[in-house]
């Protein structure tokens, strides 16, 4: 699945939609749901949240571009995926963010560990 939603009556792709997991990422307006509660979140943390779950593997430079801007630093990114990660284990969402070193972030659903 590519993170889309998919609307319930028509089976179509809802755009400003993603969803993994049991997380739903809204766009407009910006929301964030964890099993259908929602959950607080800074607009620009939504909009990263959306990004890594409808691609599920986004590069540091599209990660700044899309939802920091152009003048910013790489070190805000870091910290914005360090606050998302810290946010996803205290919900207990089986959500993880891994870093690509010299690529990217790549978020997936965690396995269950037997």
């Amino acid at each position: 699945m590519n993170g889309c939603a998919i609307c319930p009556c028509c089976e179509r792709e809802l755009p400003d939609r993603a969803t993994i997991g049991g997380l739903l990422i809204e766009l407009n307006p910006p929301s964030v749901y964890w099993r259908g509660v929602r959950h607080h979140r800074q607009p620009a943390e939504i909009k990263t949240l959306y990004l890594l779950a409808k691609r599920r593997k986004v590069s540091h430079l599209a990660l700044e571009m899309m939802t920091l801007g152009e003048n910013t630093t790489s070190a805000a990114a870091k910290v914005r995926i360090s606050l998302l990660r810290a946010w996803l284990r205290k919900i207990g969402a089986n959500i993880t963010i891994q870093s690509e070193r010299g690529w990217g972030y790549v978020m997936e659903e965690a396995h269950a560990e037997a």
